[in-house]
């Protein structure tokens, strides 16, 4: 591209033609005369090119149109018809459509030496913008009728998060009399600085003060659930309210559950009243407005399930499961199945439902499945959804819920949908593949807790009722008519598969599957469980970690709980009573509380009710292994399994076989002295054969003496054992 030169003045420009760094040279026959300087130009003759040469513009009547015309130099200058013509230095002047037009084609003006353009205007000053846009925002404050009680209100805010505590009531006093004209607490508790304002009047006002306003608030209630703000306000009344003010605003939403429910603030609220605040007849009211439009207006005291609705008349049952349906399709929609009230409904209808209904319910509920397995009646819905499903639903299910596995089985009710799985599914190595293979990374996760053992305990020992209740067996084999293989079968493919990556597990890791008593009564489950091989490896890891002088695990510290008496006062034992069910409900509501913490917390944070309570520390001392009384009871249960594994094989190794080669002289000397290790060693003597016995006689000869000098039970029972 050919550089152009820094224009020196538009008057210049125009007087001036442009001047070219280099001629076109001519391919006529004097082209070497007609080659020019740098600064020189040469003449053009008009109506076509030198030397005779036959260019498409040349020798046209009436001038060219070329793009390029009334350009200085160009050889299409002076046509007619050139839109571009009277504009020198520019291509596109001109054109009367050109955006473009009348501007310099390099550089800024100011750096060509041109000034500014004609109409545009100096540099913006932001900080007078900035300014200007303040004032403005301002002015429309101002026009608001709420504005002076509103800074006047955030005053007496700020005075009030500071005064000691018996001003409090008085300022509140003051606020709620300024608040108390017209429509402004409607106002004011809608917006995002003085919602504040009422949640801290909420907090802090004398109990007469505190049922004023909320009476005032009252009919407020539903439009308050819905606001980002307000709804603030709705807990604090939750929180802070009579029991009658309580009732009052669970009355308040009927009419709009459904509503409330399909709303992502409300829905936490709504869960909330429905689990912690409600009566046993209001949360039958809150259900059945999802039982269609006949009850948002009147209530039915005969109607405490769906069942109900049409029992008297069954030729509305329906119509009534078209509603739930379309209500419950509503929720889903809206991904806010997360709510106990709606797990509720939920289980209802899925019990009530039609089986041509069941496959379409299933494919509505079943990517939902992980958001409903937070409490019992969810739980119970998916279980029941699971067993109706499709070859092609159930492996959906199985997808859907494989990334949240950990968490599910971990979960108080979400473990029982693990075990109902288990239980139920035909298709043994892709139970294996899709359930245990993801869950082995994080087994230790899992036996550290209480409901991750039970569903290790199910794939071990299914249906044990060492492990598990009779009416839990007879609840979970309920799923049982759903599958089509032979129970026993499916259970014993299952743990063949299983058993290897288990056993593994223990060997690589025997201090963890002995660390404790509820850990070790698994692993005591899983060795009487396990054949051959994997026996071996598994109980020679344990054997080695039980044989060290210096085993010891860490456990609770009761000495201090014995030291102090149990409170007598009948006060006193209520207000215990009171606050382990006030830690219960806590932790039930953890939804609500984080819905508290992040929907606005800046909003919320001055009001931020309560002082969270400290959790106690446990504290915990080291004891020797050996001597742990639950430890004990794990090691007898483990040693008396060696009698029924001798009579199954005689030649098959025992753990206690396999103990007695780990004993050292050092163990032997600490054991001694210890009445419960004199027991294990005794166990171990009894249960065993006789090989191990004369083992056991050899190894314990030399500390004959010792033994004898021993006054309690273990010591005495084992002596009379070797002699």
């Amino acid at each position: 591209m050919i550089k152009s030169k820094k224009r020196e003045a538009d008057k210049t420009v125009a007087e001036e033609p442009q001047k070219k760094k280099f001629a076109k040279s001519d391919k006529g026959d004097n082209a070497k005369e007609k080659k020019t300087t740098k600064f020189s130009k040469p003449t053009k003759p008009t109506g076509g090119k030198a030397g005779g040469d036959k260019g498409k513009f040349a020798g046209k009547p009436g001038g060219d149109k070329g793009k390029f015309a009334g350009k200085p130099g160009n050889k299409f200058a002076g046509k007619p018809g050139n839109k571009f013509a009277g504009k020198p230095g520019n291509k596109f002047a001109g054109n009367p459509n050109n955006k473009f037009a009348g501007k310099p084609k390099f550089g800024k003006p100011e750096e060509d030496g041109l000034g500014a353009p004609p109409g545009k205007t100096e540099k913006t000053d932001w900080n007078k913008f900035k300014q200007e846009k303040k004032d403005l925002k301002l002015k429309r404050k101002q026009g608001k009728d709420t504005y002076e009680i509103s800074i006047e209100a955030k005053q007496i805010y700020e005075k009030l998060k500071c005064r000691k505590t018996e001003k409090k009531a008085e300022l509140v006093e003051k606020l709620y009399n300024l608040f108390n004209t017209g429509d402004t607490i409607k106002k004011v508790v809608m917006a995002h600085d003085t919602a504040r304002v009422i949640q801290c009047m909420l907090k802090f006002a004398s109990p007469s003060v505190r049922e004023q306003l909320s009476e005032r608030l009252m009919p407020l209630a539903v439009e308050m659930s819905i606001s980002k703000y307000a709804h603030f306000c709705v807990l604090r009344m939750f929180k802070y309210g009579s029991p009658v003010t309580k009732s009052k605003l669970v009355d308040a939403f009927y009419g709009n559950v459904v509503k409330l429910a399909c709303h992502s603030v409300s829905s936490k609220i709504l869960d909330h009243v429905y689990l912690s605040v409600a009566s046993t007849k209001q949360k039958a009211y809150l259900r059945q407005e999802f039982y269609g439009d006949l009850y948002k207006k009147g209530k039915d005291d005969k109607v405490n399930t769906l069942a109900d609705c049409y029992k008297d008349t069954p030729t509305m049952k329906a119509s009534i499961l078209s509603a739930v349906k379309a209500n419950l399709e509503h929720v889903s929609n809206k991904q806010l199945v997360d709510n106990s009230l709606v797990h509720a409904i939920m289980l209802e209808y899925v019990k009530e439902m039609e089986e041509d209904k069941a496959e379409e319910t299933v494919t509505m509920f079943g990517p939902l499945i992980p958001l409903m397995l937070t409490t019992k009646d969810g739980c119970q819905a998916s279980i029941i959804c699971f067993y109706k499903s499709t070859p092609k639903n159930r492996r959906a299910i199985i997808k859907t819920i494989k990334e949240h596995l950990v968490k599910i089985c971990t979960h108080e009710h979400g473990h029982l949908f693990t075990i109902a799985l288990l239980n139920s599914l035909d298709d043994t190595k892709a139970t294996k593949k899709a359930i245990y293979d993801t869950i082995h990374p994080e087994l230790q996760t899992l036996m550290a807790n209480q409901w991750g053992r039970r569903v290790i305990e199910w794939l071990v020992s299914p249906g044990g009722t060492n492990c598990f209740h009779p009416t839990f067996i007879a609840t979970i084999e309920e799923g049982l008519q759903y599958g089509k293989k032979d129970k026993e079968i499916r259970r014993k493919e299952i743990f063949e598969q299983i058993e290897e990556p288990i056993a593994q597990s223990i060997a690589e890791q025997p201090d963890f599957w002995l660390s404790d008593k509820h850990i070790g009564l698994v692993t005591a489950e899983i060795l009487i469980k396990l054949t051959s091989d994997h026996f071996v490896k598994a109980a020679t890891a344990l054997a080695q970690v039980i044989a060290k002088s210096d085993w010891s695990v860490s456990v609770e510290d009761e000495s201090k709980d014995k030291q102090k008496k149990k409170p007598q006062d009948v006060e006193k034992i209520i207000a215990e009573a009171t606050k382990q069910k006030t830690k219960q409900r806590k932790q039930a509501q953890k939804l609500v509380k984080s819905t508290e913490d992040d929907g606005d917390d800046k909003e919320a944070e001055d009001d931020s009710d309560e002082e969270e309570e400290k959790e106690e520390v446990t504290a915990t001392v080291n004891v020797l292994g050996i001597e742990e009384a639950g430890l004990h009871i794990v090691l007898k249960k483990i040693i008396k399994n060696d009698k029924e594994r001798l009579a199954a094989n005689a030649d098959a190794q025992t753990f206690g076989s396999l103990l007695v080669q780990e004993l050292t002289e050092d163990t032997l000397k600490s054991w001694l002295n210890i009445n419960r290790a004199c027991f294990i060693l005794l166990n171990t003597f009894e249960n065993n054969s006789n090989a191990v016995q004369k083992q056991i006689k050899s190894l314990l000869k030399p500390h004959m003496a010792v033994l004898k000098k021993q006054k309690f039970n273990g010591a005495q029972l084992l002596l009379k054992k070797l002699n």
